[in-house]
């Protein structure tokens, strides 16, 4: 810092560079899986030489690194915490109306965080590799990530499904509802063309509108109405 507080232009160069390198990585091994990407195309991709990724992340491993914590940074932008949706459902009563107000209230969450935000697209994408090609980073995934929105999509389970039979039917059906948007993430580009569309967010409130309505056919509530 200056005697001023403000940055140098070293150090705000360096902040750039560093954010370029996590934005280029993330697209890359998105794209093309952590194997998939070498040193030489991460550098020659974000516009820098060799010895900056090394300089800044410490290599390859140590980017992606940083960018599964980049990811997990913003976990509870995109899923309400468990806690917060016990809150909801305690203010909301017991009526299949109201559980129906949680459900939608959930589900703008994650749609706005996993659809709608084009910035956490890629991160989105590493995230279901790692579901299916697990790397060193899935332990941080787990703990950090998985584990606490699985949570999340239990509790609300279980505290809105008109028949939901114990933990397993929870757990399960929690699956049930993030894979939904995430499919429809995966299927972005082939949806928009059959539909006409440019991107999910041009038509927002259609897509939320449709997928609160299933949602909630598939927890046993009320599908009209839907908020």
């Amino acid at each position: 810092m200056t005697s001023g507080g403000r940055k140098s232009r070293k150090q705000a160069q360096g902040e750039e560079t560093r954010a370029t390198l996590l934005r280029t990585g993330a697209e890359l091994f998105a794209k093309n899986g952590y194997n998939g990407v070498s040193m030489r195309t991460l550098a020659s991709e974000a516009g820098v030489n060799l010895a900056t990724v090394s300089y800044h992340f410490g290599g390859k491993a140590g980017l992606y690194e940083a960018i599964i914590r980049e990811i997990t940074s913003v976990r509870d932008q995109i899923f309400p915490p468990a806690e917060a949706v016990k809150a909801r459902l305690a203010e909301a009563g017991d009526t299949p109306e109201e559980k129906g107000k949680v459900v939608d209230w959930f589900m703008t969450s994650l749609i706005n965080g996993l659809l709608i935000r084009s910035e956490y697209i890629w991160g989105v994408v590493i995230i279901s590799r790692e579901l299916v090609h697990p790397t060193e980073a899935y332990p941080l995934l787990e703990t950090a990530f998985f584990t606490h929105n699985l949570d999340s999509l239990s509790t609300l389970v279980k505290g809105t499904a008109a028949n939901c039979r114990g933990e397993t039917d929870a757990v399960i059906t929690g699956h049930l509802i993030i894979s939904v948007i995430i499919k429809l993430l995966e299927s972005h580009p082939m949806l928009c063309e059959r539909l006409g569309w440019d991107s999910y967010s041009d038509h927002r409130e259609t897509i939320e509108a449709i997928i609160k309505t299933r949602i909630r056919g598939l927890l046993g509530l009320p599908m009209e109405n839907a908020q």
